[in-house]
């Protein structure tokens, strides 16, 4: 307050509204705190700063450098971001005016940098500045924030773990006492009902046992019971009826379906890769993380187990089952953001760490996070992790089962083939166009590397046959005379002698006829196997050259004369059908032969070297040919199952920090290790290849507070409706508080008691009266906790899409049990009776119905699916072609209008309800239902109408009662 009043008497903002002192009060409180400044200053310092500091900053730098914006990643609303300085150094230095950037450029003595850059300031702003520079930049802060923010710019790390809920280690706290002790069936039950009790609440009644397995068995499993199972239920008087009730959900094969849904959301799981240019928009294989997801929940896999083998299932013993290897499909079926491997690797950063730790780690890709204990360093910490692994190309991917039909495996098989000899064979003789073709331009390319390497003085041009080399077979030739001179190959001595001379174009030639006439003389006086090759020595002497691009054309037309003189003697060989002989008569030029044909020379590059060189015609080709291979790999029934592995690169990579998030612009680097705030200070770098293997582990472990938590959040939130924390991919510093702390940490502590086994958790959870009691009004607790964050009752949930596509196939007997496998289209008609999570899902064009329902955000993980009602969702209920189509299979699998002819409308009606709603309808229900019936009784049905019997089944199938579970 004292800033305030101090800012409000300030010359810069008088005059100024009081919300624009406000907002200026706001921005300027500093993020962190320098030590030198978390001592009391004294009265007249503080005063200085505030009159002639602050405002000067904010007028003149904050703009530029402020919270919002940071050029040159300097920031100056704090001190310590200001001691922090630039990406070029130090900002300030406190003390020494003459050594601090801020001062040297506000006086406009260096050309370059000159700020603020609309002009100097006035003399008497720099004088303030430079005389508070002198005086060791004091800069006041409150009690408060010196203690709650860490000194030198840094994280308190120590501090944030102890004081933040989410960083504490997770305890197992003494269960509250409470005063109704009839409503307690589960520990659960003490930490709610204490809350309660402490604001003269307590639970609602527990819901009806119709209402209850239908709750149960929708949460589990995603349909609805049958009439015969919600009777059975009704009627069990055992005192462990509810228990079995959970127990069989939990066994029943449709359990995974629906709870490998939710982690699907997490997992930002789409069957598409986004934009990709030319290549085959549609994974092949992604289908194979879906199924092995819904495995997984099946099978339940321990937690700690499952990120780990989603993590690095490749480093893991997998006791000879690979079908594990698809749980890294968990990283790899994101968006592929046009090939761009830095977006690429933020978005697997940021589903590990919001999907598994909760914390909005991707922040820190330019910056050090505003908020959350996420430096920029550690950020690309795990950068360096995932670059140092690599995706193997489709047709490399592991199998991990066989096709469901050997009969289509082998049409499969010998479709791949062909298309993939098509692919090789186009890239195999465009590669031999280019070595026949670079054998016979040795001088282009020489004159490539003279000019990249300047050893051409003047003005002097190469002059090419055609269009200059590529880069890359420049580069090949550089690598390539650099080995020959080491090994002095006689060929390219006078090349290694030339290149060396220097100085004015004028002196070249006579210094070259100078080392050509020695070399000549040596080459007359020296032993055979030793000789300067004689038809270079020859083709210098006959044109002298007068640039070193005159050296590489002689160089040029040697290598050009022999590889013709080797296409003739092959020629005649092949006419005269006798064997092509060995070598070359002339020993000078079999040499030059040798040369040419040398697998290490470019000149003989291998198909995937010259593959690298390829101008873009022929890439755009050889793209077309692939595509046809991942079209078949995508839609041939016969393809066998892969798994969308990673693997570790064989030289990890150690990273360095991207300067506000720039790959051209490289800071320090940083190595691969675990976040701080959960490693400690004593951490250690990951030292097993990219790290994989070391970081899930670290993420899985007993030790890391935020992964049970997290975690356990989400499957309470799945039951509820909402979650103790109603930010379940954000635990850090912002996130919203658990309304129940010590539940949250109870249930993590039992969770990872039971082994990290998600089926106990469901048990924990659903056998408490917290989720067994009714959705029921009550006046005074809604007064007291409208948001219902005390659980005082359980609030009706929407079923989702998934689940009520589901319902509805389910009661109209259509409903398949055909599982795993690629997806299927969701907008057919007539519909494909799989289950809704077996769908396709497509990235770039996201099916309407979906959108419509409120299907997950496919770009990102998902934390939790919005909720809207809107007209559409009305508009699908009344005309869509799913409901009209089942509506009209239900009639004709109860074969309602036969049993209402031979035993009665009531006996028809009733069988309906028992089918839709699991239940017998009341007589006001039955009256209304043959009133319906009586009034469409003369309609029938046509294409283009519905008949009673249908309108009826449709109205049941839209009601809220099937729509929502109580």
């Amino acid at each position: 307050m004292k800033r305030l009043q101090i800012l409000m008497k300030s010359p810069l903002v008088s005059g100024m509204c009081l919300l624009s002192v406000l907002v200026l009060f706001v921005i300027s409180v500093p993020d962190f705190v320098n030590a030198a400044n978390n001592k009391k200053l004294p009265a007249e310092q503080v005063e200085f700063f505030e009159k002639e500091i602050r405002p000067v900053l904010v007028k003149r730098c904050y703009a530029c450098h402020g919270a919002k914006k940071q050029e040159a990643s300097l920031r100056l609303d704090s001190h310590a971001w200001m001691m922090k300085g630039s990406d070029t150094g130090a900002a300030v230095v406190p003390g020494d005016p003459l050594k601090s950037r801020i001062i040297q450029v506000i006086q406009y003595h260096d050309d370059d940098s000159q700020m603020p850059p609309e002009g100097k300031m006035p003399p008497v702003e720099i004088a303030a500045l430079t005389r508070w520079v002198k005086m060791g930049t004091p800069w006041p802060f409150s009690e408060k924030d010196a203690k709650a923010v860490p000194a030198n710019g840094a994280y308190d790390f120590e501090t944030l773990s102890q004081n933040h809920w989410s960083f504490r280690p997770v305890t197992k706290p003494e269960l509250p006492k409470v005063k109704n002790q009839e409503r307690v069936n589960s520990f659960v039950d003490h930490f709610v009902l204490s809350r309660l009790e402490e604001k003269g609440l307590s639970l609602s009644p527990p819901v009806d046992r119709r209402k209850l397995i239908r709750r149960a068995t929708v949460d589990l499993i995603g349909v609805p019971p049958t009439y015969e199972e919600v009777e059975a239920f009704v009627n069990d008087t055992a005192p462990d009826a509810y228990e079995k009730l959970i127990d069989r959900l939990l066994a029943s094969p449709h359990y995974g379906e629906r709870w490998g849904r939710h982690w699907l959301d997490v997992a930002r799981y789409a069957d598409t890769k986004g934009y990709v240019f030319t290549s085959e928009r549609r994974y092949p294989y992604s289908y194979t993380y879906r199924d092995y997801v819904i495995r997984a929940f099946n099978e339940d896999l321990p937690y700690d187990r499952f990120i780990q083998e989603q993590l690095a299932a490749d480093q893991l013993d997998r006791q000879g089952d690979d079908r594990s290897l698809a749980a890294l499909g968990f990283l790899t079926v994101g968006r592929r953001y046009r090939g761009n491997i830095h977006d690429i690797t933020d978005d697997r950063i940021d589903l590990v760490s919001r999907g598994l730790l909760g914390l909005t780690a991707s922040c820190a890709r330019c910056h050090d996070h505003k908020f959350d204990p996420v430096p920029i360093k550690d950020y690309y910490s795990l950068y360096g992790v995932f670059v140092s692994s690599y995706e193997p190309e489709e047709k490399d991917l592991p199998l991990i089962g066989k096709s469901k039909s050997e009969a289509e495996f082998k049409v499969y098989q010998a479709e791949r083939a062909k298309r993939q000899k098509k692919v090789d064979d186009y890239i195999r003789d465009e590669a031999q166009k280019f070595r026949a073709d670079a054998r016979l331009k040795v001088a282009d390319v020489l004159q490539a590397v003279a000019e990249k390497e300047k050893l051409a003085a003047g003005d002097v041009k190469p002059q090419y046959e055609k269009d200059a080399p590529h880069r890359r077979y420049v580069d090949l030739w550089r690598s390539f005379l650099a080995r020959k001179a080491k090994s002095n190959r006689p060929v390219f001595t006078p090349w290694m002698e030339l290149k060396t001379i220097k100085g004015p174009p004028g002196e070249f030639p006579a210094r070259a006829a100078e080392v050509i006439q020695k070399l000549a003389q040596q080459e007359a006086e020296t032993q055979p196997e030793k000789r300067i090759n004689r038809l270079v020595i020859h083709a210098l002497k006959t044109n002298p050259p007068q640039s070193i691009y005159d050296v590489c054309r002689a160089y040029g037309s040697v290598f050009k004369e022999v590889e013709q003189e080797w296409i003739k003697t092959v020629a005649e060989a092949q006419k005269k059908k006798a064997a092509v002989p060995a070598k070359l008569a002339d020993a000078d030029a079999e040499e030059v032969r040798q040369i040419l044909y040398d697998p290490e020379c470019p000149t003989a590059a291998s198909d995937d070297v010259v593959q690298g060189m390829f101008n873009r015609a022929q890439r755009d080709k050889v793209r077309r040919f692939e595509k046809e291979i991942e079209t078949l790999d995508v839609t041939s029934p016969g393809a066998p199952p892969r798994a969308m592995v990673m693997y570790d690169k064989e030289n990890p990579v150690t990273p360095h920090v991207h300067l506000r998030g720039n790959p051209g612009r490289r800071g320090e680097k940083t190595p691969r290790q675990f976040f701080q705030i959960l490693a400690g200070a004593e951490r250690k770098p990951f030292e097993k290849g990219s790290g994989r293997l070391e970081l899930a582990r670290a993420i899985a472990s007993k030790d890391n507070p935020l992964t049970p938590r997290v975690f356990v959040n989400r499957v309470w939130m799945h039951h509820f409706g909402e979650g103790l924390v109603r930010t379940p991919s954000d635990f850090g510093v912002r996130s919203d508080p658990p309304s129940h702390p010590e539940l949250l940490d109870y249930l993590a502590a039992r969770f990872m008691e039971n082994g990290w086994s998600v089926k106990s958790l469901h048990k924990l959870i659903m056998l408490s009266s917290t989720y067994q009691q009714a959705a029921q009004k009550n006046e005074k607790a809604y007064l007291i906790d409208s948001d219902n964050r005390l659980l005082w009752k359980r609030s009706p949930q929407r079923l989702d899409f998934e689940a009520m596509r589901d319902s509805l196939l389910f009661v109209s007997g259509q409903l398949s049990d055909e599982t795993e496998g690629r997806g299927f289209l969701i907008d057919q008609i007539p519909t494909v009776p799989r289950r809704t999570v077996y769908s396709f899902v497509d990235r770039n064009n996201l099916p309407n119905v979906f959108r419509t329902f409120d299907f997950a955000n496919v770009e990102s993980s998902t934390a939790q699916r919005p909720y809207t009602t809107v007209p559409q969702q009305a508009l699908f209920a009344m005309n869509s072609p799913l409901l009209i189509e089942q509506s009209g299979l239900l009639v004709k699998d109860l074969d309602l209008e036969k049993l209402a002819k031979e035993k009665g409308v009531e006996t028809a009606i009733r069988t309906l309800y028992q089918r839709v709603l699991a239940r017998k309808p009341t007589a006001e229900e039955m009256d209304l239902g043959k009133n319906f019936l009586t009034h469409h009784r003369d309609q029938i049905k046509t294409p283009a109408r519905m008949s009673g019997w249908e309108k009826y089944a449709q109205v049941l199938c839209t009601s809220n009662e099937f729509m929502f579970v109580d």
